[in-house]
């Protein structure tokens, strides 16, 4: 405790006596850029289920189960495509390579889905060309996040700057949504009337590929000095390198780590809440029939989001003294709190009294309190899960040699894409069961009681459950801070090993 006070949290070589690979400024926060390219293809995918209505006459229900299914075929590109980037290790890099490839793809399939085609099929043939395009914008969107999962973790192994870049991450992942719901709220939506049709859809989809693209380019600029053949060398047991990595090596990491079975477990049931309460037809159900007002909902949004920056920060740091694991847990039960009195607040407001959060008053300033808690909150959760990532990777390394940052990236993503499939599902099928059968919610739709404890139990609700998850599974995750010092000094003695084995063969 002494020598940490010493050296300070943010000097963590001298205090951990461990000589960390340390990224520049510049580095860390373009290094995180994909995220916004990732973010834009996902926001835009949020209206998925609108322009199969709109532009495929596909009814919300079979787009529903169709958007499932293909998630679920996303979970199995995302296992494919990362046993694909591991068996691959080019003198000049990577991650680029993966990046750009997967833009492309991402790309010109969403511009068929929203522009090209649309309007043009129908019917079941409308329905072969849905699949088929949403498709090929899955192999491309998993190509092009797997390889910017990676860049963070070769980028830095420093465990203060790990929760920074969960920091930078967790700004391009907040600000990027806020920027675009102002776009999409107040440049574009007017002009359609407020409605999510096939022009709005179309409109949007350029602004969201355009900057996707720009976003991809800066991650390319930050990771250049690191996407190299060194980077991604595999040290055997004995101390060699170049070792071969194995497809039972890729399947040993979910039946063998069990922290990595834990950090799974955290981000899929979070995962599944979060994407299930996100789902463009629920938000319409709480900010355009609930509250009335799109831009009274945003305009509240952006309060919140500019102001929860700061608890990104504040995380950072938290995590960087505590550790990943004591954050997670934390953080959780002071989510689940601040849902929980949210609920109460919106239940005495009652399902058409939530109508005053539109208009400037008491009922909106606390409404945005507890918007606010809720966002700082999510935002920390999310900086400590990029930084257990981090951490798995190099449990990993020393526990077998084996260095898989896209691998685990890509099991994780297999196993939360299986799970997180059902979002958009559970979502079609609720908004059924308050009679939503052939239509999408619009606002102005009446503000039943339905309408209310279903948007409560789908933005709340599920969360909750997945934050109880979060706790449990950090009693089994034992990737504390100290122990994450003894697995950085393993893999230093590893790659000192290696070096000397190569100097004697030469």
């Amino acid at each position: 405790m002494a020598n940490e006070k010493k050296a300070g949290i943010f000097n963590a070589s001298a205090r951990d006596g461990v000589q960390y690979r340390k990224a520049s400024m510049l580095e860390m926060i373009l290094g995180n850029a994909n995220n916004g390219c990732g973010i834009c293809f996902y926001l835009l995918m949020m209206y998925a289920s609108y322009i199969a209505n709109a532009g495929y006459a596909i009814v919300p229900a079979v787009a529903g189960i169709i958007i499932t299914g293909t998630r679920l075929f996303d979970g199995f590109t995302d296992a494919l495509f990362a046993a694909l980037f591991e068996k691959m290790n080019p003198k000049h890099g990577k991650i680029r390579i993966f990046l750009v490839t997967g833009w492309v793809m991402a790309a010109l399939a969403v511009l068929m889905m929203f522009d090209w085609a649309s309007g043009k099929y129908t019917g079941t043939t409308g329905i072969v060309v849905f699949i088929l395009i949403y498709v090929v914008y899955i192999c491309g969107y998993t190509i092009n996040g797997m390889a910017g999962g990676t860049i963070g973790i070769v980028l830095t192994n420093d465990p203060t700057q790990r929760p920074m870049m969960g920091v930078f991450g967790t700004l391009f992942s907040y600000l990027v949504p806020l920027i675009f719901n102002n776009i999409v709220t107040f440049a574009i939506l007017p002009r359609y009337d407020n409605q999510y049709n096939a022009p709005m859809l179309k409109e949007a989809c350029y602004w969201y590929v355009i900057t996707a693209g720009i976003f991809m380019l800066l991650a390319c600029f930050a990771v250049r000095k690191s996407d190299n053949a060194k980077t991604f060398e595999v040290i055997g047991k004995d101390g060699q390198k170049n070792q071969t990595v194995k497809f039972k090596d890729m399947v040993a990491i979910l039946k063998d780590n069990k922290p990595c079975q834990m950090y799974m477990l955290t981000g899929i049931s979070d995962k599944l809440a979060q994407q299930v309460g996100s789902q463009s037809i629920i938000t319409t159900m709480a900010s355009g029939i609930l509250i009335g007002s799109y831009a009274a909902a945003t305009m509240i949004g952006n309060f919140t989001m500019i102001v929860g920056i700061l608890f990104a920060f504040g995380g950072g740091v938290f995590v960087a003294k505590m550790g990943a694991k004591k954050a997670t847990t934390v953080w959780s039960w002071l989510s689940i709190a601040v849902a929980v009195i949210t609920v109460v607040f919106c239940a005495i407001l009652g399902p058409t009294g939530m109508k005053s959060i539109g208009v400037f008053g008491v009922p909106m300033i606390i409404y945005a309190l507890l918007q606010l808690a809720t966002t700082g909150t999510k935002m920390v959760l999310t900086t400590t899960g990029t930084a257990m990532k981090a951490d798995i990777v190099d449990y990993e390394y020393a526990r077998t040699g084996n260095y898989l940052p896209a691998v685990i990236s890509g099991v994780y993503n297999f196993i939360d894409k299986l799970i997180t499939s059902l979002a958009s599902t559970i979502a079609a099928f609720c908004i059924t069961l308050i009679g939503y059968k052939d239509t999408v919610p619009q606002m102005g739709d009446p503000a039943t009681k339905g309408v209310f404890w279903m948007t409560m139990f789908l933005m709340f609700g599920l969360p909750i459950l997945g934050w109880l998850c979060n706790i449990v599974a950090m009693r089994f995750y034992k990737l504390n801070k100290e122990e994450m010092v003894e697995v950085q000094k393993k893999v230093a003695e590893m790659k000192a090993k290696a070096e000397a084995n190569e100097n004697a063969e030469a």
